[in-house]
């Protein structure tokens, strides 16, 4: 069997787990996957907005350091995005988006002064080890036999076109 080939975007080795919480209610004190006490992580995220909108924001995480994953909140994300957005391009509002990875901090500081090209930027950059999907079922009595119910996530408020 063929390995899959993994394309990697960051020119730096991989750094982090990331799950992005659609949640807003969920705030994960604790991890949900060793349910350790998480801590925070104020790190600059590397968004790529389509169709060619390459965007680091310095965002405090959840963190948990025994998994080595960020969590970012997607409402959060996306409120930081649009006030950006809405000042440079709002046509860009509620187009897709992805967060790659993170950016170190000294090339993020010089980027917030000076305008970095995208080869520079990603000479920088380091890729998410993995990406990891929350999901939560709905409260209730459940029969031991069954699975409860996954809750869907609630759209999005304000990155919407």
């Amino acid at each position: 069997m063929a390995k899959e080939k993994i394309i990697q975007f960051g020119q730096l080795e991989a750094k982090y787990n990331f799950a992005l919480n659609p949640f807003p209610k969920s705030r994960f004190s604790k991890c949900p996957v060793c349910e350790g006490k998480t801590g925070q992580r104020k790190v600059p995220l590397f968004i790529h907005v389509e169709p060619q909108y390459p965007v680091s924001l310095n965002y405090t995480n959840r963190y948990c350091p025994r998994c080595d994953l960020l969590i970012a909140h997607k409402h959060e994300i996306e409120h930081l995005l649009t006030d950006l957005f809405t000042k440079r391009n709002p046509s860009i509002i509620g187009n897709r988006y992805y967060i790659i990875g993170t950016v170190e901090k000294k090339a993020w500081r010089e980027g917030v002064n000076n305008s970095i090209s995208i080869s520079d930027i990603l000479s920088h950059v380091h890729d998410f080890k993995g990406h990891m999907e929350i999901h939560m079922s709905i409260g209730g009595w459940v029969h031991k036999d069954d699975t409860p119910p996954e809750m869907p996530p609630p759209p999005s408020t304000e990155w919407v076109k």
